[in-house]
Parts: structure tokens; C-alpha cells; sequence
């Protein structure tokens, strides 16, 4: 397309209409200066913006025909992403506008480029449904692949910005919010109960400039978990909501032994939240393009999910009562207290769980809990369905 129009460059790019910012980008004959525009919290304010949001999907804007190609700010207003000195956008058309995601494909030519011949206009024309086709394909894809996988992942989680920009939260962060008054989204940042909010933005302030100026051991210090232990401060008082160790490193490998049965408070014991995160940053990003952020995932202990009954059933055969008794290990009962809880005999339970190892193809006890506490949850359309 590019030697066949004449055009220097071409760029594919997206931009997500729900956090306002470029996400994506790819093309051919790219300039070094045309990186993508990562993270830029003023594009909210940009008047391109309102260019984004207004203008049709599938039709193209051509430069000395739509929209005026001399220097104003005009003009200015379409470069949609930087470009190298002395080139100019000639041709841009927004393919798709599908839940939230914006994509583009923009032609660019040299400084004294003018408008496309009259036949190079009438072949993209002709090329757009084919195009918006191919975009819509790669789009559903991208879907599949990335929030599917995202809302399968039982803890809740978010992406932040060091502005406290939500990025990104999965489904179960969405029931978290609705479960909690500990943690909130307002206006698309968030908002926790102080001082954890101020610590955690600094965090990743100072986490970002410590990775540009690639000091000694930034990218060490920014892969560690940090844990927040956020508590209720109208049920644990004024001083509640402190935590002395709360910004303390952690073990990866700690927040999984923490499951999500293994406390479940009582009403008149203040409520408890805790957020871990480590600190993330695109590693192909530039030095002044770096943008860090907090990768989240968040325990509450009355709202934790429960074991997925119907996954248990499903996945290894378990018959009503074995589901039953692996439900009570799950909440945190002993042999004796399920045998009671049940009303059978204490040797009955034994058998039963033998009859769960040999099913799940764990040996102990322990073993077995890890595998509940792991195991993945039912989506929407499956609960929905049941």
C-alpha cells in the first residue's frame, strides 16, 4: 500500500476511548522519532480528543481535501502521533470504534507531500471495508486473548498509574468494589484509606524515576511485592487503618499461602483488606517514554470467592458428598468438624477423603487445599447458565 499510494510511511495505532490513551502500534517504514505514545495523562485534555470521539469509523481524512494540510493549528490538530521532522500526515482514517477501542491507520508523506492523486483516494476507498475487516478480526482476537484470560484470574486485580489512573481491573476487582468501601474508583482513580493511598502513589513515582535514570538496582526494587494492610477504621478505631509494616516486602510466593478461606471475621471484627503489588513497566519503552505502574491484586476476606463446586464436580469426578467434605477443608474445618457438621461418623470422612486424593492426585492434606485454593472460576455465561 505504501510504494503503491507513494506515501513515506504508514501507522496502524489504537487508542482506548475508556482511559484515554494510545495502547497500541505497529506499521511499515516507520521513523526512529514515531515511537508510541504510551501513557500521557494530558491527552484528556487534548483537543484531538474531541476529533476521536466525533468523527465516523470508515471514512478517510485526506490532506488538501477534508482538512487543511498548512501550518495552523488546524493541522496540528490531526497528528495523531509524532513525527519525524519535516513530515506531515496526508491521510488518516479511523477503521473501527468497538467497545472503547479506537484504531486508526494514518499515511504520512514528506514536508512538501500534498494531497493523494485523485486514484490513490478512490483506491483506499476501495481497500477500507477489506481493511476494517482485517482490524475487526485482529480486534475480536485481542479480546479473546487478553480479557478473557484476565477475568479468569481469580484475585481480584488492577492496573495504576503513579497518578492513581485505573488501567485495568478484572471482573472480580469490579465485585471487590461493590464488597468493600476500602478500596474505591473515582473518576477512574483510585482511592484508598490514607496514608496507604499517598504511600502507594509515591511508590511508583519514585519507582518510575529510579528506572529512567536507570539507577543501580531500580529494576530489582521495582519487581518486589510490597503488601498493604488496610483496616476498617469505623470498626478498628482511629488508628486502624495504620499499618506499621504495610509498604514491607513480601514473598511472591506469600500472598498464595494467604487463601481466601483461610479467615473469615466475624461482624464485630473490623474489616480487612489487603493489596499486594510490585511496581511494572513496558521494557521496550525509551528512557523519556517510561511510564511505571502498580500491578495489584487485592484479599478480602469476607468477600473472597468460595470454591467452584461445579469445577470440582466437572473436573475430577467428585460425587455431591466428596464435594461436600472438600468444600468444609476448603473453609477451614477439621476431619472431626466435618464429620459433625455433616452428621457421620469421623471414619467416614477419612474414607471419603481418601477416595478425594486418589480422584485429585494429591497425597496430604495440604496438598489438596492448594489445589482448591487454585482452582479456576466458573465465568458469567457459566454461572449464568447453572
Amino acid at each position: 500500500m505504501r510504494e503503491t499510494i507513494g506515501v513515506t510511511s504508514i501507522h496502524l495505532f489504537g487508542f482506548e476511548r475508556q482511559r484515554d490513551l494510545f495502547a497500541w502500534s505497529d506499521g511499515f517504514a516507520l521513523a526512529g522519532a514515531e515511537p508510541l505514545e504510551r501513557i500521557r495523562p494530558l491527552y484528556r485534555d487534548d483537543a484531538r480528543l474531541a476529533w476521536l470521539r466525533a468523527f465516523p469509523a470508515a471514512k478517510w481524512l485526506h490532506c488538501g481535501v477534508e482538512f487543511d494540510c498548512a501550518d495552523g493549528d488546524r493541522a496540528t490538530g490531526f497528528e495523531l502521533y509524532p513525527l519525524e521532522d519535516g513530515h506531515q500526515c496526508v491521510a488518516l482514517c479511523k477503521l473501527i470504534e468497538q467497545n472503547g477501542l479506537t484504531i486508526m491507520l494514518a499515511c504520512s508523506g514528506g514536508g512538501e507531500a500534498g494531497p493523494l492523486a485523485p486514484e490513490h483516494r478512490e483506491l483506499l476507498g476501495r481497500l477500507t471495508p477489506h481493511l476494517v475487516r482485517a482490524v475487526r478480526l485482529y480486534a475480536r482476537r485481542f479480546t479473546l486473548n487478553a480479557d478473557t484470560l484476565a477475568n479468569r484470574s481469580r484475585p481480584p486485580a488492577m492496573l495504576v498509574s503513579a497518578l492513581g489512573d485505573v488501567l485495568h481491573s478484572n471482573e472480580p476487582a469490579q465485585r471487590l468494589l461493590k464488597a468493600t468501601s476500602l478500596v474505591r474508583v473515582r473518576g477512574r482513580r483510585i482511592a484508598l484509606a490514607a496514608p496507604h493511598h499517598a504511600r502507594l502513589l509515591e511508590d511508583i513515582a519514585v519507582s518510575e524515576a529510579r528506572l529512567r535514570n536507570r539507577a543501580s538496582g531500580a529494576r530489582a526494587a521495582a519487581a518486589r511485592f510490597r503488601a498493604l494492610r488496610i483496616v476498617g477504621a469505623s470498626e478498628g478505631g482511629p488508628d486502624a487503618a495504620r499499618a506499621p509494616d504495610a509498604a514491607a516486602s513480601l514473598d511472591p510466593h506469600d500472598e498464595a499461602h494467604a487463601g481466601p478461606h483461610s479467615t473469615h471475621p466475624s461482624a464485630s471484627q473490623p474489616e480487612v483488606l489487603y493489596a499486594f503489588y510490585n511496581v511494572v513497566t513496558a521494557d521496550d519503552a525509551s528512557a523519556s517514554e517510561l511510564r511505571a505502574f502498580a500491578a495489584l491484586t487485592f484479599y478480602h476476606p469476607r468477600s473472597a470467592p468460595p470454591v467452584d463446586e461445579r469445577v470440582l464436580a466437572s473436573a475430577f469426578d467428585l460425587s455431591p458428598a466428596e464435594c461436600r467434605i472438600a468444600l468444609l477443608l476448603a473453609e477451614g474445618l477439621t476431619q472431626k468438624e466435618i464429620a459433625a457438621r455433616v452428621g457421620v461418623q469421623h471414619d467416614t470422612v477419612r474414607k471419603q477423603l481418601q477416595s478425594i486424593f486418589q480422584k485429585t492426585a494429591t497425597r496430604r492434606q495440604p496438598d489438596l487445599l492448594r489445589l482448591l485454593l487454585n482452582l479456576p472460576a466458573r465465568g458469567p455465561g457459566a454461572a449464568a447458565e447453572g
